[in-house]
């Protein structure tokens, strides 16, 4: 069995060097495969809204505002889910959160498919959208904290995948679903894996960081030696001792919002904030629409659906290909690249819809530019939660993403008032800006992470070496 030690005397040292040394074993697979299990869902729902929005739309007679309005509603509710659920995490644990947020949404998911007004849709999409906000960062914290250092890029990024997967399912459910059953039934459909997933995450750890944050040494060392004790048993073998990690700076005791712009991670909450919000800005714009836009350009409810499908299928190598890219060139330089090329390729689609090209351009230019704004996302969501210190590190995660939810609410809204006046090109245009302004951040303000232990991220004492690297 691995070395003991008193609850009195485990350090966060200790504990930091512990869990670095693990080789990537079933636990962590395990840890990797709940949680990316319930953001699939996450996206699911998400997702969904926009594939059977041209039925529901024309069910409760809803103009182009009204569209705009009920995915903003969504946003608004992500943006306080996403805003509250960082910290809760942060104070009452990231397996409690995960539980409450995955039934929120789920709940009132299966509530939506009962709505016969603009109003009571509204509603429910706000609640659904708490749900869904607060489920994200908290995600990608805890992945972040639980899988070895060398695999963390790749293995957040491969839950980042799980968007695709989540997307697809949406497609595939409102393609069998809402032609014979109406949009209503593809609501229903999402409840119960949702809900099953929240069973299985009970047995799942909880984050030893987590407990050393909160002055619980004693909990953090039992579940770090359940985590070790699993490891040998799956080995057949010991582990090699821990390595012998530095003294970790001390820090404030103000753990909140506010520590968030210290000196030392000022520049990089800038820095997240404003690519969250272009890049969420570009993405829900495009993406919220593009069924709808569809079918107004001419083409029938089931190939609008149909042709999003396909080009959402590209998430899901996009998804991978960053997951790679992550741990193999790193966090920076493909963010860069993944958003100025999705830029370009989503002016290139807006262009050739305008144009009623051939489907097959269309659908060449849309995957293209699905697959780069997925891939950016998947690096940036394995970026975010490793550069702030556990005791902020969700509130920090949360932070992020709730600015990206104020670009998610603008954007559906703007597209709705812009479009009927500008025409299709020009608005995609300026939604498009928003990977431009995103890719400028990163390169500007972005430091590199990759392969880094989350405390070396986060030191205040090496903070000026990473500004120089």
């Amino acid at each position: 069995m691995s070395a003991n030690a008193s609850p009195a005397n485990f350090t966060l040292e200790e504990l930091v060097g512990r869990m670095d040394r693990l080789p990537l074993a079933r636990i962590h697979k395990r840890v990797f495969a709940i949680t990316a299990a319930g953001y699939l869902f996450d996206a699911y729902d998400l997702a969904l809204l926009s594939f059977i929005m041209p039925a529901l739309a024309a069910d409760l007679h809803l103009s182009p505002a009204q569209i705009g309005l009920v995915f903003t509603s969504t946003f608004v509710g992500m943006f306080f889910g996403t805003l509250l659920s960082g910290k809760a995490a942060d104070l009452f644990g990231r397996l409690r959160v995960f539980k409450y947020t995955l039934l929120i949404f789920s709940a009132a998911t299966a509530a939506s498919g009962f709505v016969h007004s603009f109003e009571a849709l509204l509603i429910l999409r706000f609640i659904t959208g708490f749900g869904l906000g607060g489920e994200q960062p908290v995600s990608f914290t805890y992945i972040s904290e639980m899988v070895p250092p060398q695999y963390r890029g790749r293995l957040t990024g491969m839950c980042e995948g799980m968007w695709g997967f989540g997307m697809m399912l949406a497609g595939g459910v409102a393609l069998l679903l809402v032609p014979n059953f109406g949009w209503q039934s593809a609501f229903f459909a999402g409840v119960l894996p949702a809900i099953l997933v929240w069973f299985f995450r009970l047995g799942i750890p909880e984050s030893p960081r987590w407990f050393m944050i909160r002055k619980r040494p004693d909990d953090a060392l039992a579940q770090m030696q359940r985590i070790e004790n699993e490891i040998e048993k799956e080995l057949g073998k010991q582990l090699p001792p821990a390595t012998q990690f530095k003294k970790v700076a001390d820090r404030e005791s103000n753990n909140g919002y506010l520590a968030l712009v210290r000196p030392a991670f000022r520049k990089r909450t800038i820095m997240f904030g404003l690519v969250w919000f272009f890049s969420m800005f570009g993405f829900w714009g495009v993406n919220t629409w593009l069924p709808t836009l569809l079918k107004q350009a001419g083409y029938s409810l089931y190939a609008s659906i149909g042709y999003f499908f396909i080009m959402n299928t590209m998430a899901v190598p996009g998804s991978l290909l960053g997951a790679y890219l992550a741990d193999k060139v790193g966090r920076k330089t493909p963010i860069v690249v993944y958003w100025l090329l999705a830029l370009l390729t989503t002016l290139l689609y807006g262009w050739a819809l305008t144009k009623h090209l051939p489907v097959g351009i269309m659908l060449a230019c849309g995957i293209a530019a699905v697959l780069l704004m997925i891939g950016g996302f998947t690096v940036l969501y394995a970026y975010t939660p490793e550069s702030y210190p556990t005791e902020i590190r969700g509130t920090g995660s949360g932070m992020a993403n709730a600015l990206g939810r104020i670009g998610g609410m603008l954007s559906p809204t703007l597209v709705g008032l812009l479009y009927p006046v500008i025409g299709v090109f020009a608005t995609i245009g300026v939604i498009a800006a928003g990977f431009g302004v995103a890719a400028l951040a990163v390169g500007i303000l972005g430091v590199e992470t990759m392969g880094k232990t989350l405390e070396i991220i986060s030191g205040d004492e090496v903070d000026a070496r990473f500004e120089k690297a």
